[in-house]
């Protein structure tokens, strides 16, 4: 499979951070050396809309294995419940076969957190995966996790503010040269317990410590924020709109990482779009797991956003532009198409991998 080159005119296309209607782009290999935002008889014609490829800055590549194992609308106890210790089991064939289902629409570079090895075989040619060691723990035996995810070598992330004991906390706050992707607000479960220290997280702590406290999660965010590049909050799907704009305020560096379609999977509840398309330039969408949602691809988040009343450069930035400061994927193109005369969403509209004529019949797993 070759990255594509030559001169395109889509129906619109998505560059520096605007849509172009009807332009001419030469790409080489997949980057752009020329742009006209006129049509030009030389350049072939593609229809729907043209966008870079997009990044998936959420997921956990080890739960594939469990696509359709847990039910809908069971809130986050019965889904940890559920998943027990089923974490880190997916093989190397199942893992590979949802990236290319993902990379096959577009979707091409990837955020995974780990609590296991990532299988090299499992990686995608042609797609970009960044695996992040997730660690957590209440007891001391999370100690022992630490250290098996250090071994790892991957960027180290606590999962989040509320499943770590006081050393863990501790180990959080050193210093990385990787943002940290932390849950935070996923569940009306975490609200309650973050907000009030009460609620179904104070039964369920109580298996792994006798009297579990609310962490200062706030005292915990202003400490790291000094000491990474960047905090991903993931989800925020019951954060309180005035918080998240005293956040955005006070912390530069802080971003929210949407995945509505398992929030909706789980909770029968969205986030609040509306709001966050007010911080898109704060935003990085994902799709979480295979657990709780339908694929690895960006398309069905990025439908439910167009749905939802987002302009285009709004979803793009936020699964192209954003995600471009921390990833570098290789520079296959997305098209989405067929669209209506105003760009919009038809019933029948898909995404899919941008590909010359004479690629559309090589294997995905090709080499580059």
């Amino acid at each position: 499979m070759r990255l594509p080159s030559g001169y395109f005119s889509p129906q619109w296309l998505y560059y520096n951070g605007r849509l172009w209607h009807h332009p001419t782009v030469r790409l080489h290999e997949g980057e752009v050396v020329y742009f006209s935002p006129e049509s030009q008889s030389i350049a072939e014609k593609v229809e729907g809309l043209l966008s870079p490829c997009w990044g998936n800055m959420h997921t956990h590549l080890e739960l594939s294995h469990l696509r359709g194992g847990i039910g809908k609308g069971l809130g986050m106890i019965d889904f940890l419940a559920r998943m027990g210790l089923t974490r880190g089991q997916a093989s190397a064939a199942e893992i590979r076969a949802a990236l290319t289902e993902a990379f096959q629409e577009g979707t091409c570079a990837f955020i995974s957190h780990q609590n296991s090895p990532l299988p090299p075989a499992a990686i995608l040619e042609g797609t970009f995966v960044q695996a992040v060691g997730e660690f957590f723990g209440l007891r001391k035996g999370g100690v022992r996790r630490w250290h098996a995810m250090r071994r790892l070598g991957y960027p180290l992330t606590p999962h989040s503010f509320y499943a770590l004991s006081k050393v863990l906390l501790r180990r959080a706050r050193r210093r990385s040269a990787y943002p940290l992707s932390i849950h935070f607000y996923e569940s009306w479960e975490e609200r309650l317990w973050l907000d009030s220290g009460r609620g179904p997280f104070l039964r369920f702590f109580q298996h792994f410590v006798r009297r579990p406290h609310p962490v200062r999660w706030q005292t915990h965010l202003r400490r790291l924020h000094h000491r990474v590049p960047a905090i991903w909050l993931v989800h925020a799907t019951e954060a309180p709109a005035t918080l998240m704009e005293r956040l955005f305020q006070r912390f530069p560096r802080l971003y929210v990482i949407l995945c509505p379609e398992a929030n909706y999977h789980l909770f029968r509840r969205l986030p609040p779009l509306h709001f966050w398309q007010r911080y898109v330039h704060r935003l990085m969408l994902g799709t979480d797991s295979l657990a709780n949602s339908p694929s690895l691809s960006l398309w069905p988040v990025v439908r439910r956003l167009w749905m939802a009343g987002w302009r285009w450069e709004s979803i793009l930035r936020a699964c192209v532009d954003t995600p471009r400061s921390w990833i570098k994927p290789s520079p296959f193109w997305t098209v989405v198409a067929p669209l209506g005369t105003q760009a919009e969403i038809l019933p029948d509209t898909k995404s899919r991998l941008f590909l010359r004529d004479g690629d559309k019949n090589e294997e995905h797993s090709g080499s580059l």
